[in-house]
C-alpha cells in the first residue's frame, strides 16, 4: 500500500497539470527577440535618464532660465518621469507590427495551400483545407514522421482477396503453381470452387459414401465460416438506392463483410426476419 500511494499521487498530478501552450519555432524565436529588444529599450532609457540627470544636476547653475528643483524627492520623481519619457521616445525599437505582419503572411500561406492543385484529390473532389495558420511555418521544418499504423499515410482501402478454411486456401485468382499442394497440404482453390462446394447437393436416396461424407463435412465448415464472417462484427448496414453499403469503425471489418457478400452471404438488418443474413445458398 505504501508503494501505491506515491504512484497514485504522481498520476493525479500528471493528469491535473495544465496542457502546455503549443507554439511554433518561429513564434518562440520572435518572442525571445522581442524580450531582448525590450531589455535593450529599458537599458537605453535608464542610460539616457542618467545622462540627462547628470547634466541637469551639474549644470543647473548655468541654466538659470530653467526652473530646477533642488530637493531629493523632486529629483527622484523627475528621474522616474524621465525614464518613462525615454521609453516612449524609444518605443519604435520594439516592432509591434511584426506580430500582425506574421499573421497576415501565415493567412496568405494558408490560402495558397487551399488553392494548391497538387494537393487536390480528384477522385472524391476533396481539396486541401488549412484549418489553422499557426503551423504553416512548421511544414518546412519536419525531419521525422512517426506513424502508428499503415492507414495513417495510405489510402487504407481494404479488399477481401483470400481466406483459409480448414487448412485450404481460397482466393479470387490462383496461380498454377499454388494449385498443387506441398508436404501433404491441399492446394489453393478459387472462390468459384468455393461456391461450387456450397452448391453441392447430395441425393438422399443414394447410399452415402466416404467421399460424400467428406464433401458434406467440407460444405458444413465452409458454410459456418462464411456465416460467422458475415455476422461477427460491429458493422451497420445501410440500404441506399437498392444497394447495400456498410458503415464500419475500421475498413477491415467492412472488407470482411463485403467479402462474405461477394461469396453469397449478405449481412442485413430485417425487423421481419430473425436471420440477420441472406444467402444465395440454403442455410
Amino acid at each position: 500500500m505504501s508503494f501505491g500511494v506515491p504512484i497514485i499521487i504522481l498520476s493525479l498530478t500528471l493528469i491535473s497539470s495544465a496542457a502546455p501552450i503549443k507554439r511554433t519555432a518561429v513564434e518562440r524565436q520572435v518572442n525571445v527577440q522581442i524580450v531582448f529588444l525590450f531589455i535593450l529599450l529599458l537599458a537605453l532609457s535608464v542610460g539616457s535618464t542618467i545622462g540627462s540627470s547628470i547634466r541637469t544636476w551639474f549644470f543647473s547653475s548655468s541654466q538659470w532660465y530653467l526652473v530646477e528643483t533642488a530637493s531629493l524627492s523632486d529629483r527622484a520623481k523627475q528621474f522616474i518621469e524621465d525614464i518613462l519619457t525615454f521609453i516612449i521616445l524609444y518605443n519604435n525599437l520594439i516592432p509591434i507590427s511584426l506580430i500582425v505582419t506574421m499573421e497576415v503572411v501565415k493567412f496568405q500561406q494558408a490560402q495558397l495551400i487551399n488553392s494548391d492543385l497538387d494537393m487536390y484529390y480528384a477522385k472524391t473532389d476533396t481539396p486541401a483545407i488549412c484549418r489553422t495558420s499557426s503551423l504553416v511555418e512548421e511544414l518546412g521544418q519536419i525531419e521525422y514522421v512517426f506513424s502508428d499504423k499503415t492507414g495513417t499515410l495510405t489510402c487504407n482501402e481494404m479488399e477481401f482477396r483470400c481466406c483459409s478454411i480448414a487448412g485450404t486456401a481460397f482466393s479470387e485468382e490462383v496461380d498454377e503453381a499454388k494449385r498443387e499442394g506441398e508436404d501433404g497440404k491441399p492446394g489453393w482453390k478459387t472462390f468459384k470452387e468455393l461456391q461450387q462446394i456450397l452448391e453441392g447437393d447430395a441425393n438422399p436416396f443414394e447410399p452415402s459414401s466416404s467421399q460424400q461424407q467428406f464433401d458434406n463435412r467440407e460444405e458444413e465448415v465452409v458454410r459456418e465460416f462464411l456465416t460467422l464472417l458475415a455476422v461477427c462484427h460491429t458493422v451497420i448496414p445501410e440500404n441506399k438506392d437498392g444497394k447495400m453499403t456498410y458503415q464500419a469503425s475500421s475498413p477491415d471489418e467492412a472488407a470482411l463483410v463485403t467479402g462474405a457478400e461477394l461469396l453469397g452471404f449478405q449481412f442485413h438488418v430485417s425487423y421481419r426476419s430473425t436471420s440477420p443474413i441472406s444467402s444465395l445458398f440454403p442455410l
